[in-house]
């Protein structure tokens, strides 16, 4: 029996789906100059010529991770920034996302690294990139600014913390993917947070 078109669409999406997921771990570990398409086919388990029906080309397969990622954090902070609560509860509640997501799914804060440190990234990744991240860090900014105006975090330059908090975060990304000495545990948000507090 022939698939109906709402099947043939929900099939196509699930490939993509697939498709981006296999990527994900195949850009962390390989980086984009390293990987091929076949790469991305192979890891997804679809044939090679079948990937060309959803993406042109792995810049743009790697774009479109960057671009969701980025889109994420800006959303998750959004809404956080939006929910209850004083601004350090919110940053609490957004430190725990970030930690959740970091520990299940470290190869997209990877590809964030990566495309922030290659030269080699199509100018239109670099375009979105520079544009969202100024988003997203402006925004955090402001969160950390209302919980200094509350005496709920520390009086220290808000851009500071800011970046502070997103190194910690792309280091225990990194730190998720090397062996860890001693078999560490994952730190909490109340231990990444220590140096807000005033």
């Amino acid at each position: 029996m022939p698939r109906t078109p709402q099947q043939y669409q929900q099939l196509k999406e699930e490939r993509r789906s697939a498709l981006l997921k296999a990527a994900r771990e195949v850009f962390a570990r390989r980086g984009l100059a390293a990987t091929k398409m076949a790469d991305l086919a192979a890891a997804a388990g679809i044939s090679y010529g079948l990937v060309y029906h959803y993406f042109p080309d792995k810049e743009s397969v790697f774009a479109t991770l960057v671009e969701e990622a980025i889109q994420d954090g800006i959303r998750n902070l959004t809404e956080e920034r939006q929910g209850p609560g004083t601004p350090w509860e919110q940053l609490q509640r957004f430190c725990t996302r970030m930690l959740e997501y970091i520990r299940d799914e470290p190869s997209l804060p990877l590809i964030l690294v990566q495309a922030h440190a290659s030269e080699s990234i199509p100018a239109p990744v670099e375009q979105a990139l520079e544009r969202y991240t100024t988003q997203f860090f402006q925004q955090l900014v402001e969160l950390i600014e209302a919980g200094q105006r509350e005496g709920q975090i520390v009086k220290l330059p808000a851009a500071e913390l800011a970046r502070l908090l997103l190194s910690t975060v792309q280091g225990l990304a990194l730190t998720q993917v090397l062996p860890r000495p001693g078999n560490a545990p994952f730190p909490a948000t109340d231990t990444v947070l220590r140096l807000f507090r005033p």
